[in-house]
């Protein structure tokens, strides 16, 4: 049986003719489901990193940092969760398009803002610490 000649069978001709088995059928079911489900995460999470961006960005276009909460209720607490949005945040802190620091130890103190331009340790004048305000 040449290659092109099993592409012309049906799942259930090669089922019948005991070519493959039904528990191959199964496992590659359950991998089908189990990608088109990531997929779609995939999808939602894009869609959501998309809309916390942009209330992300109005709510710190004046240079202003703010807690999650805000951009949680902006883009709507309804329809996003809590995590969904701070994943989105952290997707964007990852990608050094926003930043986090605290002003203490206490985790419910955590600001989001803009990233910082890069400045050139030569050219500031201070020896600067990699790191220092990042969480």
């Amino acid at each position: 049986m040449s290659e092109s000649s099993i592409l012309s069978y049906t799942l259930k001709e090669l089922l019948t003719k005991n070519i493959i088995k039904q528990s191959d059928v199964d496992r590659y079911s359950k991998r089908l489901k189990a990608k088109e489900a990531k997929e779609a995460k995939e999808a939602a999470h894009a869609e959501v990193v998309k809309k916390v961006k942009e209330a992300f960005e109005d709510l710190t276009k004046e240079g202003e940092a703010v807690k999650h909460r805000a951009v949680w209720e902006k883009v709507g607490r309804e329809k996003y969760t809590r995590d969904q949005v701070l994943d989105a945040l952290r997707t964007l802190r990852d990608r050094n398009e926003a930043r986090t620091y605290k002003l203490s130890n206490n985790n419910f103190q955590i600001f989001w803002a803009q990233p910082l331009p890069p400045v050139d340790e030569k050219e500031s004048g201070i020896d600067a610490i990699p790191g220092v305000d990042e969480v």
